[in-house]
């Protein structure tokens, strides 16, 4: 494994040539830093967790959960805090290494995104 270091002193040239780069070279790019840091044979087990279910106000064609689609599920509020932080724990004592909260629809709103982001620090050890 390599000693590879984020960087955040990028010039604008690096990042244009990085964009200028056909897919797969890019993908191999990727694909060969990616190596370099993590093993290449472990799989990364996640658990995500749907904290708001059902009538998503956004248009996203592709997705069951938007409010344009009549799926028989009945529209749930955002799920209590102490419930996510109870999940993610559990996703913790499990050895997962994410655990992912999918608020559908409700990132737009200013209050979430702080009720959020109060529940991700919470999280934190």
């Amino acid at each position: 494994m390599s000693q590879l270091q984020v960087r955040h002193d990028w010039k604008r040239e690096e990042i244009e040539a990085l964009f200028a780069l056909p897919m797969n070279d890019l993908l191999f790019k990727a694909h060969s830093i990616h190596r370099e840091v993590y093993d290449p044979n472990e799989v990364q087990i996640s658990r995500l967790l749907s904290i708001k279910t059902g009538a998503c106000p956004e248009d996203c064609k592709y997705c069951p959960q938007s409010a344009r689609y009549d799926t028989g599920l009945e529209k749930e509020r955002l799920l209590a805090m102490e419930t996510v932080l109870t999940e993610a724990r559990s996703a913790k004592a499990a050895g997962l290494l994410v655990s992912a909260w999918v608020p559908l629809g409700v990132t737009r709103k200013k209050k979430t995104c702080r009720t959020l982001s109060k529940w991700y620090k919470k999280s934190k050890p």
